[in-house]
């Protein structure tokens, strides 16, 4: 969970990229999913995969 600061901030931003201006729930769900998002995609436990020779990940 967000701390109300930070989805602030995201409506702000929200609001200046795409026009709408979000309610407090709509910025909450979002925000964290953004967050969650981030989260997947820069985990460290992808870089822990192991790795052929090329450095590509194998296939199973």
């Amino acid at each position: 969970m967000l701390p109300q600061k930070a989805i602030e901030e995201f409506k702000k931003i929200y609001k200046k990229s795409y026009g709408v201006e979000l309610s407090d729930e709509e910025a909450t769900d979002k925000a964290n999913r953004l967050v969650n998002l981030y989260k997947a995609v820069y985990s460290d436990e992808v870089w822990k995969l192991p790795k052929d020779l090329n450095g590509e990940i194998p296939k199973k």
